[in-house]
């Protein structure tokens, strides 16, 4: 009984509604890239590097909007503004849908972000006040991997069916259901975790100008920049292999299936290696599955395996690295920066690879992925070392901190 105990959550109600506005609505644009990007050269006749900037625009305002709220995560009414920045993304996806003009589309794509940006920001930091912020990122990104089998499975047909604005609509469908469980949000952070750090050493408000949040929310940027190069074009690559578009589709929402097991495994494995470990053998096994399916260009099998491990590592590095950056602060402020960061890679992802496949073909997008692995290892030892160091020193008053 014990054990079972041990591997549920602290609370259901914060897990779904934390996991539906960071992931359902946050970050659902990155689960319909794909199915978005091939839409877009298709419908509106651009090529890989245009559409990628169409798409880098909209995840641009997704990072300035979770950027903004950010730094008053720890008393800002988080289910408000989670609820607010739904309904402005669904209102937006309902709109775009009715679009032809590029230069308008764009526009209401930016206003899409701002209200995805919102509710990532809020989901993420209910992260940094739960109990055990490991266990929780784990169990939000089961659900989140239950949310792209999802997507994989009807949005390829969607797509098929009703091209971009068929998209449109149905991304404005998926947030209107996840609106049903961000009601049950806290609204602010637990005053039982939050008021110790009032009285520590450290002055709470330059947590997020401090070198290991700088190198967090750096780390997360190159982390997602470096999944989004190679997942913006994973349907593309997979129909130059040889597979039809609904294939690829079938086989996205298999991998997905697959991919549970990631999140999973961190949702059982918890804290128990600390942190260190997982999180640079995740970097690493999250940049071996996007050389394979990139680098599979005239090779179906290496294709094939290494979009099967997408979902595995992907949610396995994501959960590790929330848990990180929710470790640094349990305000909620860095995590929810971090978050933004997040959308400033999905932002600029498409755009690098897009401009890389143009130059140099895929071969010159994979050496481009190889260099933001490396990136991201750097990056992360700064805040791996200064939990390292928190947990050496006294630290009386103060919330107990993941292993590392």
């Amino acid at each position: 009984m014990k054990t079972i105990q041990n591997v549920l959550p602290e609370s259901w109600s914060l897990v779904f509604s934390a996991a539906g506005s960071a992931y359902g609505v946050g970050l659902l644009g990155l689960w319909a890239l794909p199915f978005l990007i091939s839409a877009i050269i298709h419908d509106l006749d651009l090529n890989e590097a245009h559409a990628g900037i169409l798409m880098s625009a909209e995840f641009i305002f997704t990072m300035l909007a979770s950027l903004l709220v950010a730094p008053f995560m720890g008393r800002a009414p988080r289910r408000t503004l989670a609820i607010a920045g739904t309904v402005l993304a669904i209102v937006a996806n309902l709109i775009s849908a009715s679009m032809t003009d590029l230069y308008a589309l764009a526009a209401v794509r930016c206003i899409a972000g701002i209200g995805a940006g919102l509710a990532l920001a809020c989901g993420n930091a209910c992260v940094a006040s739960a109990k055990q912020p490991d266990r929780i990122a784990g169990h939000m990104n089961v659900l989140s991997v239950l949310l792209m089998i999802v997507v994989m499975l009807g949005y390829a047909k969607v797509m098929a069916a009703y091209g971009l604005p068929g998209l449109y609509y149905a991304m404005a469908g998926t947030m209107a259901v996840m609106l049903l469980a961000i009601p049950f949000m806290p609204q602010h952070a637990p005053k039982e975790l939050i008021e110790p750090r009032l009285h520590s050493l450290k002055p709470a408000g330059n947590v997020l100008l401090s070198l290991p949040a700088i190198c967090m929310m750096l780390a997360m940027f190159v982390f997602q920049a470096r999944d989004t190069m190679g997942w913006a074009f994973v349907e593309r690559i997979g129909t130059m292999v040889g597979y039809s578009g609904e294939e690829v589709g079938i086989l996205l929402s298999f991998q997905s299936f697959v991919g549970l097991i990631g999140p999973l495994l961190a949702a059982l494995i918890g804290k128990r290696f600390g942190l260190s470990t997982p999180v640079i053998l995740a970097i690493l096994l999250t940049g071996g599955t996007s050389l394979s399916y990139v680098l599979g260009e005239h090779s179906k099998m290496l294709y094939t395996v290494g979009v099967m491990t997408i979902c595995i590592t992907y949610f396995y590095a994501l959960s590790y690295l929330t848990a990180l950056a929710a470790a640094l602060d349990r305000e909620g402020r860095v995590v929810a920066a971090a978050s933004s960061f997040l959308s400033l890679g999905l932002a600029v992802g498409p755009a690098i690879s897009g401009g890389l496949i143009s130059l140099g073909g895929l071969t010159l997008a994979a050496w481009g992925i190889a260099v933001t692995v490396l990136l991201t290892l750097l990056l992360v030892i700064v805040p791996l070392n200064s939990i390292r160091r928190e947990q050496a020193s006294p630290n009386l008053g103060l919330a107990p901190q993941p292993a590392v």
